[in-house]
């Protein structure tokens, strides 16, 4: 599945927000939008990123100005399902130190 999709619902009080497709240049702004919507609404968000076949370093951006934005709003920023592809991306960048990932959108969830 190449093709970018982004949508949004709520698990209670968490934002679940479900990426899929190819993450770069051309669609990361589309992503960081809608996370920045996301935060600004919500505080608590899952990434679900089970579908995303690439991540470039603007997809990554995105996530981490999230998870800023986030932070300061005393919320929080969890990443579910990540793909082994974009795993080793998320491992090689140093993203383990800063984000916490779930191997479910449920464990995500109830995380918080």
């Amino acid at each position: 599945m190449d093709e970018f999709s982004i949508k949004s619902s709520l698990n209670g009080k968490v934002a679940v927000v479900s990426i899929a497709g190819r993450v770069d240049s051309a669609t990361a702004p589309t992503m960081d939008a809608e996370l920045e919507k996301a935060v600004s609404e919500n505080k608590k968000i899952v990434l679900d990123l089970k579908d995303v076949a690439y991540m470039s370093s603007a997809g990554v951006r995105a996530i981490v100005k999230a998870l800023r934005h986030a932070h300061k709003r005393r919320g929080g920023l969890k990443l579910a399902r990540p793909s082994d592809p974009i795993m080793e991306i998320l491992r090689t960048i140093g993203m383990m130190e800063v984000v916490q990932i779930y191997p479910s959108v449920d464990e995500a969830v109830a995380s918080f």
